[in-house]
């Protein structure tokens, strides 16, 4: 199976880039050895992943999340986004009552 299938691509996008991105990009295909479009797929991966875990963060800090739904808004299991709030030091405003049994104890880590 070749990565275009692995990927089930759908569609494609034209984007207009600027010189200087053009040659960065130019640069990190030399260096990395890989493809521009796995180059470039694999950075718009990892930018929305950044982005829907940021958002997921968010809501986790604001209370308007709970941490279900803010692992589900991230993409991630409720286990992987757990690890992910103590790695990142995400502070809760839940109670030991919201987050149930579960969830002590990572109200005891970023209390």
């Amino acid at each position: 199976m070749t990565k275009e299938t692995e990927y089930k691509l759908k569609k494609s996008k034209t984007i207009r880039l600027s010189d200087s991105a053009i040659k960065n990009i130019n640069y990190m295909v030399n260096e990395t050895k890989i493809s521009e479009s796995e180059l470039l797929r694999s950075m718009i991966e990892k930018a929305i992943e950044e982005y829907r875990l940021k958002k997921a963060f968010n809501g986790i800090e604001s209370g308007k999340e709970s941490i279900a739904n803010a692992a589900k808004i991230a993409g991630l299991s409720y286990r992987d986004f757990y690890e992910k709030m103590l790695e990142n030091n995400i502070k809760t405003n839940f109670n030991e009552k919201a987050v149930g049994v579960s969830g002590k104890k990572l109200l005891l880590k970023t209390k």
